[in-house]
């Protein structure tokens, strides 16, 4: 299982089978968002929105993923939280791939 969320204002989140820290493309003012791709097909779009929130939005898979909204009310829930089951063997965000750490290259 994997999970994609935003942090702070510079950070895009994976954590889970595979784990790494992403600083988005267009920093965090971008409006365009990121697009992060999984091995298995899934794509979504994740972006800063100017209200301090994060935002994950399906681009394609919609099988393959459960997002959940953060409720705009909660100061301490700041992002939607995308949840990925099944084998994932790597992910990008922009030019960076991440793979499990077992399979990273040294």
């Amino acid at each position: 299982m994997i999970t994609l969320y935003g942090a702070s204002d510079d950070l895009i989140e994976i954590d889970g089978d595979i784990r790494e820290e992403f600083n988005p493309a267009d920093g965090p003012d971008g409006d365009t968002g990121d697009l992060v791709t999984f091995s298995n097909g899934l794509v979504l779009r994740i972006r800063y929105t100017d209200g301090g929130f994060w935002r994950i939005d399906l681009v394609h898979g919609q099988d393959l993923v459960e997002i959940v909204p953060c409720p705009e009310d909660d100061e301490k829930n700041y992002s939607d939280r995308a949840t990925i089951t099944g084998p994932v063997d790597w992910v990008t965000c922009g030019n960076t791939i991440a793979r499990p750490h077992a399979a990273r290259l040294h």
